[in-house]
């Protein structure tokens, strides 16, 4: 074998030692027999060693008292406290004067729905929805108005007319 092959061959060796050792080392030192001191007494052949208990000398990084030292190069920075957002105020449900039924859904200021009245038709206002509640005004033919609120098939809504809440049959609005 030549000179150079011999060499490699020693120093391939030598990192499949090292390597061997090194797992050894791991093993015993993560199973917590092996605590890094010479010269320690070694347990006799009826003796058992427990491995969650942690070798003397070292630190239990599960135990309750346990404190990790680190170097100032290791800490975190300090995060600023975080001040609590704070919790938004329920927004109020609208009650709709003079009205007998109040709307089930409610539309949010400018999403509401426009809609105008049919032509050659002026439009009954009612307390509720449906032709059995009292007639409270009268919303006259080609006028636009804005929903405020729906019942719960949509197929009444509730809008502000000259200053009067009622209700208006859908099927009477151009949308």
């Amino acid at each position: 074998m030549s000179e150079i092959r011999k060499k490699a061959m020693t120093r391939l060796v030598l990192c499949a030692v090292a390597l061997v050792a090194s797992i050894i080392f791991s093993v015993l030192l993560l199973n917590g027999t092996f605590d890094g001191k010479t010269g320690g007494s070694q347990p006799a052949s009826g003796d058992t060693i427990s491995s969650s208990a942690p070798a003397e000398g070292v630190d239990d990084p599960t135990a309750d008292n346990f404190t990790a030292e680190s170097t100032p190069a290791e800490e975190a920075p300090a995060e600023p406290e975080a001040t609590p957002e704070p919790t938004p105020e329920p927004t109020p449900v609208p009650e709709y004067e003079g009205l007998s039924v109040q709307p089930t859904t409610y539309y949010n200021e400018g999403e509401q729905p426009t809609y105008t009245v049919t032509d050659g038709n002026n439009l009954n206002m009612r307390g509720g929805p449906g032709t059995d509640y009292d007639k409270i005004g009268q919303v006259p033919a080609s006028t636009g108005v804005t929903a405020l609120g729906t019942n719960e098939d949509g197929s009444w809504v509730v809008v502000n007319y000259n200053g009067t809440y009622g209700w208006l049959k859908t099927e009477f609005l151009n949308g």
